[in-house]
């Protein structure tokens, strides 16, 4: 009798566990709905975007002198005709991972490993650390020597993000407006399927010099109050497969401890049977 009681404990132990396991799959599972009531939490303005070596900027150029003067001269083209064409992939997804993004030529500047770029008539220009707005008000008022009211419009064209692991489809996410969230990452790369783990969620980012590793929680609403919720450019996302599919992979598991258990319900239930019999 002991055995069968050993043996009952072993088998409810293993179905505990197999349906526990799926609870760490659902978003923000530790939350539950509590009341009708509408919840509302105070959040930190996002910060803005700081320039990084290795980003592209785009740079364009206007002034009011370009309508109201005449000849066909634009005085601005000088500034606006700079840069380099760069082939970048936006839309639709992970661009570099399947999915059906557009990819277009950009002129840009290259900020290059000591934060400048090389910037028409101005010359080297420093830009790291400094945000997009920084950068325009810097050039409008460097720009004021050559054009007359300049008005200056500058975004970054390879912000991107890699994510990979267990995700729908693995690669590159392009953000044309330089803001996007784990979340947003996660759905443009498919979601995580029920084999992935939404509870250990690695982002690791690169700043002056450190690189930096971060563990999400999706589970928990506290995901939105963390500072990597908002990712930065250059950001990598890993998904870590879940007890699930780690037992897809193991042979044991998948051949062997589906035969013990069905010898071991077999015995279980012939061994009641007779009890009962006698």
């Amino acid at each position: 009798m002991r055995r069968l009681t050993h043996t009952l404990a072993i088998a409810s132990l293993l179905l505990i566990v197999a349906c526990t396991a799926p609870q760490k799959t659902i978003y923000f599972s530790e939350n539950g709905l509590q009341n009708a009531s509408v919840q509302v939490d105070n959040i930190d303005r996002r910060k803005e975007v700081t320039i990084l070596p290795e980003d592209i900027i785009a740079i364009k150029v206007s002034t009011i002198s370009s309508i109201i003067e005449k000849g066909g001269v634009n005085p601005v083209a000088i500034f606006n005709e700079g840069g380099t064409a760069y082939s970048i992939t936006t839309g639709g997804g992970a661009g570099g991972g399947g999915g059906a993004g557009n990819s277009a030529q950009n002129l840009g500047y290259l900020v290059d490993v000591n934060g400048l770029i090389d910037y028409p008539v101005i010359g080297k220009l420093k830009v790291s650390g400094l945000t997009l707005r920084q950068i325009k008000d810097l050039l409008a008022d460097k720009l004021k020597a050559y054009v007359k009211d300049p008005v200056v419009e500058a975004n970054i064209i390879n912000f991107r993000v890699t994510i990979f692991g267990e995700v729908g489809r693995p690669g590159q996410i392009v953000a044309a407006n330089q803001k996007i969230s784990i979340l947003d990452a996660i759905a443009a790369s498919g979601d995580i399927p029920i084999t992935g783990r939404k509870d250990n969620v690695l982002i690791i980012r690169e700043t002056e010099g450190k690189r930096e590793y971060a563990r999400l929680n999706l589970n928990s609403k506290t995901v939105f109050s963390s500072p990597y919720y908002y990712l930065k450019q250059n950001d990598i996302i890993y998904v870590e497969p879940a007890r699930i599919r780690r037992q897809e992979s193991n042979d044991f598991l998948r051949f062997y401890l589906p035969t013990i258990m069905t010898v071991i319900t077999s015995a279980v239930t012939i061994y009641g049977i007779t009890q009962i019999a006698k």
